[in-house]
Formats: C-alpha cells, sequence, structure tokens
C-alpha cells in the first residue's frame, strides 16, 4: 500500500510537470518557426540594403566602411546557398530583460545611408503590413538609420554579433508584466519578443545590419487555427481512456475481485459453491482462477477424507481399548486362575499389536499422499518376497511409470493380500498402460467389489485387518494418475492398475 500511494503521488506531481513541459515544447517550437521567419525576412531586407548601398557613388576618396571579415565567415556568406540552424531555444536560454532604447551618440551617419534610408524605410512599411515584424536598420556602427536624432543600438549583444559577421538571435521580456509571470507567459508564449540581427555584406564588409523583432505566435492563437483537430484529438483521447479504461475493469478488476470473493469463500469453507467465472479476461488470470477452484477441491476433498479418516479411526480404535479395558478390570479382581489372567494378558497385547498396526499404517498412507513422484522402474526390481506365494512377471523386461521404491510398496500390500486370502501364485501382465494382477486365492464376493478400494474396509477384520493396506495402494497410485479397479472374475482375485 505505501508503494501505491508514492505512485499515485508522483504521478499527481508529474502531471503539471508533464503539461508545462509539453507547452515548453509546444512553445519553443513556434519561437523557431518564428526565428526561421525572421531570419529570412531579414535576408531579404539585408540585399535591398546591400544593392542599395552599393548602388549610391561614395564620397571622394570614401572607402567601403565596416568589420572585415575574416577567410572562415567571408566563404560562408559568398556561398551559393546558406542554411541557419536554429538559435534560440526556449527550455535552454535565458529570457533577457526588455530590448533597451537605443544610446544616444556623437557619431553621424555616412551621407550613402542618409540617401538609401527612406527608400528602406518604405519598403519596411509596405512589408511590415503582412509580416507584423518591426525592423530598425543599423549602419556598420549601430546607429538607427531612420531615427530622428543619432541613437545607436550597438551595446545591445544580438547587434554586436551581427556587426561582427554573424547572425544574432534573443529572446527578450515584452514587459514587466512577463518577468512576473514567467511560467504562464512560457507556456503561452505571447509575453516575449523573438530579436534577429543580421548582417549586411557588401564587398566582404559589414556594411550594417537588420535588427528585427516579433512575437511569437501563442499557442492558444495555435490551437484556435487548429480547433476543429483539437476537438477530435480531445474525443478520441476521452474515447481512447474509455475503452482502455473498461478493458482493465472487465479484464483484471472484475475477475481479481471475483477471485477475492472464491477466495474468501474457500477460507470459509463454503467450497462446493464455487464455480468457473464466466470470463477471466486474461490468461493469467484464468490460470489463477482453475488453480483456486482446484485448491478448493484439494481443500474439500482433504477435509471430507480427515472427516472419513477421523471417524474410522474412531471407530477401529474404539473396539480393541474397550478390550483393553475390560480385561484390565478382570485382572484388577485378582480372583482368575492363572490361565485367565494369560489369556487376558495375550488379549492386551493382541489389541495392542492391533492399535499399533492400524496407526503405522495411517502414518504410512499419510506419508504416500504426501510423497513425491519418482521416475519410472524395472518391475523386476518392485516385485516382493512373500513365503508361499510365486510371483510370475510378463513380459520380464517390463518397465512401470512408478518409482521402485513406490512400485515396491504397492506390489507388497497386493501381493501380502493376495496370501492373505490364500493365494499361493500370483500373475503381473503389463501390455504398456495397464498391470494386471490375477491370483488363485479365495477372491471376494461380487458384494463388495465396489468397496474394495474404499478405506478401513476389509474382509478380515476378525484376523485383524485394517483395510488400508489397498487405502494407501490408491494414495500411491493418485500420485501418478493411475487408477486401482478390482475385476470381477471366477476363479481368484483379480485387479487391474490402469496409468493415465
Amino acid at each position: 500500500m505505501p508503494l501505491v500511494v508514492a505512485i499515485v503521488c508522483v504521478s499527481l506531481l508529474a502531471v503539471p510537470v508533464v503539461t508545462t513541459l509539453a507547452l515548453q515544447i509546444g512553445t519553443n517550437r513556434l519561437v523557431n518557426e518564428t526565428e526561421a521567419s525572421l531570419i529570412k525576412q531579414a535576408a531579404i531586407y539585408a540585399g535591398a540594403y546591400a544593392v542599395a548601398f552599393e548602388a549610391e557613388p561614395p564620397e571622394a576618396g570614401g572607402a567601403i566602411p565596416g568589420y572585415y571579415l575574416p577567410p572562415p565567415k567571408r566563404i560562408f556568406w559568398s556561398a551559393a546557398s546558406r542554411t541557419f540552424r536554429p538559435l534560440l531555444n526556449l527550455r535552454q536560454d535565458v529570457v533577457e530583460p526588455v530590448r533597451p532604447d537605443p544610446v544616444p551618440t556623437a557619431g553621424r551617419l555616412d551621407p550613402r545611408y542618409l540617401r538609401i534610408a527612406p527608400g528602406l524605410g518604405a519598403l519596411a512599411d509596405n512589408a511590415s503590413r503582412t509580416t507584423l515584424s518591426t525592423v530598425v536598420f543599423l549602419d556598420h556602427q549601430g546607429i538607427d538609420m531612420l531615427a530622428g536624432e543619432s541613437a545607436s543600438f550597438a551595446a545591445v549583444p544580438e547587434v554586436q554579433q551581427a556587426l561582427q559577421g554573424d547572425v544574432g538571435a534573443a529572446l527578450r521580456w515584452r514587459g514587466d508584466a512577463g518577468t512576473r509571470l514567467r511560467l504562464a507567459v512560457l507556456g503561452g508564449g505571447t509575453g516575449f519578443r523573438v530579436l534577429v540581427a543580421y548582417p549586411v555584406i557588401s564587398h566582404n564588409r559589414v556594411i550594417g545590419a537588420v535588427y528585427m523583432s516579433r512575437t511569437a505566435p501563442g499557442l492558444t492563437e495555435y490551437l484556435a487555427g487548429e480547433r476543429s483537430a483539437v476537438i477530435v484529438l480531445a474525443v478520441v483521447t476521452l474515447l481512447s481512456a474509455a475503452v482502455v479504461g473498461t478493458l482493465l475493469v472487465r479484464t483484471m478488476l472484475r475477475p481479481i475481485r471475483a477471485l477475492r470473493d472464491q477466495s474468501r469463500m474457500v477460507a470459509n469453507g463454503s467450497h462446493s459453491e464455487l464455480a468457473p467465472l464466466g470470463h477471466y479476461g486474461m490468461r493469467e488470470i484464468a490460470d489463477l482462477g482453475e488453480a483456486v477452484i482446484t485448491m478448493a477441491g484439494t481443500l474439500s476433498q482433504c477435509s471430507k477424507e480427515i472427516g472419513i479418516y477421523t471417524n474410522h479411526v474412531t471407530h477401529e480404535l474404539k473396539s480393541p481399548v474397550t478390550s483393553i479395558m475390560g480385561a484390565a478390570e478382570l485382572l484388577e479382581d485378582g480372583d482368575l486362575s492363572d490361565a485367565a489372567q494369560q489369556s487376558l494378558i495375550g488379549t492386551i497385547r493382541a489389541q495392542g499389536e492391533r492399535m499399533d498396526l492400524l496407526l503405522h499404517q495411517l502414518r504410512d498412507m499419510t506419508r504416500s499422499r504426501e510423497a513425491m513422484r519418482g521416475e519410472p522402474g524395472q518391475l523386476r526390481d518392485m516385485l516382493p518376497e512373500i513365503s508361499g506365494l510365486d510371483i510370475s512377471l510378463a513380459p520380464p523386461d517390463a518397465i512401470l511409470p512408478l518409482s521402485v521404491a513406490h512400485g515396491q510398496t504397492v506390489l507388497a500390500h497386493m501381493a501380502g493380500n493376495a496370501r492373505h486370502h490364500g493365494a499361493t501364485r500370483l500373475d503381473l501382465d503389463w501390455d504398456g498402460r495397464t498391470l494386471r494382477l490375477s491370483d488363485n486365492g479365495e477372491g471376494f464376493a461380487d458384494i463388495d467389489l465396489g468397496r474394495m478400494v474404499e478405506p478401513f474396509f476389509t474382509t478380515r477384520r476378525e484376523e485383524g485387518g485394517t483395510g488400508l493396506g489397498l487405502a494407501i495402494v490408491v494414495a500411491i497410485l493418485e500420485l501418478y494418475g493411475a487408477r486401482l479397479t478390482p475385476i470381477a472374475a471366477s476363479d481368484g482375485a483379480v485387479f487391474e492398475i490402469e496409468f493415465g
């Protein structure tokens, strides 16, 4: 139970964490798309910027201003095509403070920048109506070309990267509200802006930069545009959860509860009321259900056998105990002849031996039921040696599906019973499945045929028989799935042991 509680608590705590992570992954995807879009737009603006700048004649003796690119960067920017990997990662990068305002500077724009600035501004105004992006054109010093007064963005990190010939990018908060509700803003993606600074290259020099920004679309906007798909996904998810829940209840919960109830019935002794369930859901639970019913049947059988054995043992012990008590009372009188006293002592001894034999055979039967099956053995190794009884075997090399020890016990009881009933010959015939035992003794009456294998049934009670010999044989044979059956015969006794 503590483990289950811990798992449930961890699962409950994992839900908001997983949800936030999923929101951040989705928002990060939108950030990357916004960044890629800004880089493409900035490349177009940078191209227009460079063309306009190169079309303007330089001042007398004027050189192309800006950072001169080292060889690796010259190769990159002069390539026929360029690709950019995502520069921003919402789950790893820190969202920077709001974009700082440009810093007033004493620097002045080159006349060529002043001449191309109006055209670039008009281009940005027209394009921004569709792109919804903010564009700032910077010269090689980072000065805003369209500002009323000279102001520079050169101190901004992403602009510094652009003026050194690299594409700079940053995530920045839109305002103070974002810094106060960071988790909610990061989940929605609308509290910050994506900024990209793209270098403008001319004759292997960075003559300026295009500084662009745009707010990444929020997940709510995206999901609103995909409303139908989201609804279908939600419905499918709920239906799937309902189906899985129903299957779990039907295939696991109900059968397990039913097995719990059956186990309680077994514990309460209601073995006879058990029945297989209508369905078990899973093969493993079906196996468990069969095991419960088998266990109940075994317990019921054991309970019945214990009751039967208790009654019979009580009955069998009552007679010798009564005889011993009666003989003891007569001996206490003391007015008996020596012959009478010896007779009573003989009675006590005989009845005591009968009780000892009964208890010994009960112990043997209990051990037989608790024993384990053994490997098949040679039938000739199982034959007992009983005086006055000739045992024949066919075929002589027969292998019986009994262990030698169990086979010896079985055949010893069977041969002993035959000898007690006057037999001088016992024939054993094995056909590969059934062992037939036939003797030339007195046999038994047809009326006793169906009771021969019952515990405590004997036709020699007056001679000291306990009726447990064949019960021990039956107990051993049950370990091997075999059955002992008495067969009606006109001469002697016949038994068959059939193996499954």
